[in-house]
C-alpha cells in the first residue's frame, strides 16, 4: 500500500512531520523499544508512542536503526510525551525518513486494524482453485472479455477493464476511474515502456497495466487489461491470473484475426481488379465482404521511425475497424502505408493514431483520406486520391500528420510526386543557406521570409507582424536575396521560395 493512501483516510487523523520517499508499506510494527532494528523486516509502518525518548541522542539511534531496516514510515505518538521532540524531526530529515503525527484520540490499536485491513482486504483476495476453470468456460461459453473480467473479478476482488491497442475501453470497468484516466495511464505505460506497468492515477490509487499478445508478428500488443491496484500488492496468484486473462484475450484475438487474413485476401483481390479497371469484378468481391451498397471512403496511413514500422499503422487501422460497424480489412499497399475502407463519416482515426504517439518516437504518421464514393469506378478515385493525399501528408510537420482530398488541388501534390532526393536538394539550395546562416548569426531570416510571403509580399503588413521597422524588414530580405541569388521582387522567383518553404 502506498502511503499517500494512508494519508487520505480521514478517520485515521494522520499529518506529514518530514516527508520523504517512502517503501510501500507491507506491514505494521509497533515498538517503544531504543533500538529496534532486529525486529524489523522492511517495508513496515512503525508505531511508537516515543517513550523511549530522553535526550536527542536516543532518537538518531531510534531512527537509524529504522532506516537501516528500511521501514516505510514512523507514526510518533504524543500522549506520552507531551510534544514531538525536535530531535525526532531533525533524525528523520537526516535519514530521509517520513514522520507522521497521529492524533492522541486515535488509538495505535485502531489505526493498526485499518492498516491490516487495507493490506488484508479484497484487493489481497488469493483466488481460488476454480478460477482457471472459470476463466476458460466464460471464454468458450462466448461471453467474451466482459466474461474473463467479470470472472477474474469475482475470484480475486481486484476490477479490471479491458482496453484496445490504442488505450479505448472495450469491456469491464474500474469503480472511479473514468475512461480518460485509463487514456493516459495508457499513453503512460506507452512511454515508459515494460509491462506489468504500474501507473499512478491523478485522483488517488494505482491502475497495474498487462498486456495482450498480437496474433500478429513484430506488431504492438493487441490490447491491454487494467487492473486496479498495483500488481506487488496482491495475493499469490492474482498476478499470474491476470496473466491467464490476457492470454485468453489473446486466444480471442487470433480468431477474429483469422477472419481478417480472409477478408484481406479478397479485399486485395478487389484492389487489384479496380486498379485494372475490371469494375464488375471489383464490385463482386466488394458485395462478398459486405462492402458493396453503402458510400465507402479511402484511408490510407502509415508510421515511421517505431520499431514497429508500418506494422502500427495496420493496428491502428484495425483498432477503427474494431469500432466503427462496416470497415473493411486493412491491407498493406505502396509507400509501406496500410489501405481500409470505411463507412462515410468515420471519424477518429488521427485521434487512434496520436493514442499511440509515444510508440512512434521521433517518427511520423501521414494520414491520407478520399473523398466517399459508391460503386467501383468511384471507390478507385476515392483510393487514388487517398494514395495522393497520404504523400501531402508526409511532406506535413509534427506527429500525425493529415491530408485530404481537398488538398490534392494544392501545390503540395506536385512537390509530393517528386523524388525525395530531388526535394532535399531542392530545399537546400534555397532555405538550407538561409537556415545555416540563421544558425551561425544568431539571425531569423528564414522566418522573416516565411511572413513576407505569408503577407503576400506586403512590407507593412509583415514588418507589423514581426514587429519590426520596415527598414530592418528591407535589410533581412536583401540579405536573403544575396545569400540565394533569387529576387523577390519577381513571382517566379517567390514561387519558388513558397515552394521551398513547403518541404519540411
Amino acid at each position: 500500500m502506498q502511503l499517500d493512501r494512508l494519508l487520505a483516510m480521514p478517520r485515521l487523523g494522520l499529518s506529514p512531520v518530514v516527508t520523504a520517499d517512502a517503501p510501500r508499506i507491507r506491514g505494521v510494527y509497533t515498538t517503544d523499544l531504543p533500538d529496534p532494528g532486529r525486529y524489523l523486516d522492511g517495508g513496515e509502518l512503525v508505531l511508537t508512542s516515543t517513550t523511549w525518548y530522553h535526550e536527542p541522542r536516543d532518537a538518531d539511534v531510534f531512527v537509524a536503526a529504522l532506516s537501516g531496516a528500511g521501514v516505510a514510515a514512523l507514526v510518533a505518538g504524543t500522549a506520552g510525551v507531551g510534544v514531538l521532540p525536535d530531535a525526532l524531526r531533525d533524525a528523520c530529515a537526516r535519514h530521509r525518513l517520513t514522520l507522521l503525527a497521529v492524533e492522541d484520540e486515535v488509538s495505535f490499536a485502531a489505526l493498526t486494524e485499518t492498516v491490516l485491513a487495507a493490506l488484508d482486504g479484497a484487493e489481497r483476495r488469493a483466488p481460488s482453485a476454480g478460477l482457471h476453470r472459470g476463466l476458460v468456460a466464460s471464454m468458450a461459453s462466448g461471453a467474451g472479455a466482459e466474461g474473463l473480467v467479470d470472472v477474474f473479478a469475482r475470484a480475486t476482488g481486484v476490477w479490471c477493464a479491458v482496453l484496445s491497442a490504442t488505450g479505448r475501453p472495450i469491456a469491464g470497468g474500474v469503480p472511479e476511474v473514468t475512461g480518460q484516466q485509463l487514456a493516459r495511464a495508457h499513453r503512460d505505460a506507452l512511454a515508459a515502456g515494460g509491462f506489468p506497468a504500474v501507473r499512478a492515477l491523478s485522483g488517488g490509487g494505482e491502475l497495474t497495466l498487462f498486456p495482450v499478445q498480437s496474433p500478429v508478428a513484430h506488431r504492438p500488443p493487441a490490447g491491454y487489461l487494467a487492473a486496479s491496484g498495483d500488481h506487488r500488492d496482491w495475493a499469490p496468484g492474482v498476478s499470474d491470473a491476470a496473466w491467464e486473462v490476457c492470454a485468453l484475450l489473446a486466444l480471442d484475438k487470433t480468431a477474429v484475426q483469422e477472419r481478417r487474413r480472409i477478408e484481406a485476401r479478397f479485399l486485395r483481390e478487389a484492389v487489384d481488379l479496380l486498379a485494372a479497371g475490371q469494375e464488375t469484378a471489383a464490385e463482386a468481391r466488394l458485395r462478398g465482404l459486405g462492402l458493396g451498397d453503402s458510400a465507402l471512403g479511402a484511408l490510407y496511413l502509415s508510421t515511421t521511425g517505431s520499431p514497429y514500422g508500418a506494422e502500427l499503422a495496420a493496428t491502428v487501422l484495425e483498432d477503427v475497424a474494431d469500432r466503427v460497424p462496416g470497415c473493411s480489412a486493412a491491407i498493406p499497399v505502396d509507400d509501406g502505408a496500410y489501405l481500409l475502407l470505411v463507412p462515410e463519416g468515420t471519424d477518429g482515426v488521427a485521434e487512434a493514431a496520436e493514442r499511440l504517439a509515444p510508440l512512434i518516437g521521433h517518427g511520423r504518421a501521414a494520414l491520407g483520406t478520399g473523398s466517399p464514393a459508391t460503386g467501383a469506378a468511384a471507390l478507385r478515385r476515392s483510393v487514388d486520391e487517398a494514395r495522393h493525399a497520404h504523400r501531402v501528408a508526409a511532406l506535413g510537420t509534427g506527429t500525425v500528420r493529415t491530408a485530404g482530398s481537398d488538398e490534392l488541388s494544392s501545390h503540395l501534390l506536385l512537390i509530393a510526386a517528386v523524388p525525395d532526393d530531388v526535394r532535399r536538394l531542392y530545399r537546400d539550395r534555397l532555405i538550407g543557406v538561409l537556415e545555416r546562416y540563421d544558425t551561425e548569426h544568431g539571425s531569423e531570416l528564414v522566418a522573416t521570409l516565411s511572413a513576407f510571403l505569408d503577407a503576400s509580399g506586403s512590407w507593412q503588413r509583415c514588418a507589423e507582424q514581426l514587429h519590426v521597422h520596415v527598414n530592418t524588414l528591407r535589410y533581412r530580405l536583401r540579405r536573403v536575396e544575396q545569400l540565394t541569388g533569387h529576387s523577390l521582387a519577381t513571382l517566379r522567383d517567390r514561387v519558388d521560395f513558397c515552394l521551398a518553404l513547403s518541404i519540411g
